[in-house]
This record gives structure tokens, C-alpha cells and sequence, in this order.
């Protein structure tokens, strides 16, 4: 009971938080990655609309979906 008690307060509660909620975040970078690919083969005019250059876009695409975003929001 008492090593229980300890692995679900404080800091490795935050920790269990993190660790469950990490597929979706997988997920959404392999999406959102996924995407830019199709923009960048079929519509690369857009992206230089809303001010993502094409180098930028290449760049983002090519990563893995554990690593972070590269892109940020202007």
C-alpha cells in the first residue's frame, strides 16, 4: 500500500500524465507531418501563402513523429 501511495502523488502522477498522453501527441505530429507531405506535392503555392517556406516545409516533413515541432507559429 505505502509504494502505492508514493507512485501516485507528487511528481509521478505528472509523470503518468505524460507518459499516457504521449501516443496522441505521436499521432498528431505523424498527421500534421503527413499533411504538410500532401501540401508540399500538390499544393506548394499555399504553404508560401501562409508564410511557410518551402525549405521549412521539407525540413518538418522529414522528421520522425517522436521528435518536436520545428515549425512555430508567427
Amino acid at each position: 500500500m505505502r509504494a502505492y501511495a508514493q507512485f501516485v502523488s507528487g511528481d509521478d502522477h505528472l509523470r503518468l500524465g505524460a507518459i499516457f498522453s504521449l501516443p496522441a501527441t505521436w499521432r498528431q505530429r505523424a498527421r500534421f507531418r503527413a499533411e504538410l507531405r500532401a501540401d508540399i506535392r500538390d499544393r506548394p503555392d499555399f504553404l508560401h501563402d501562409i508564410g511557410i517556406g518551402l525549405y521549412e516545409a521539407h525540413a518538418e516533413a522529414s522528421r520522425f513523429f517522436w521528435e518536436p515541432w520545428l515549425l512555430k507559429r508567427r
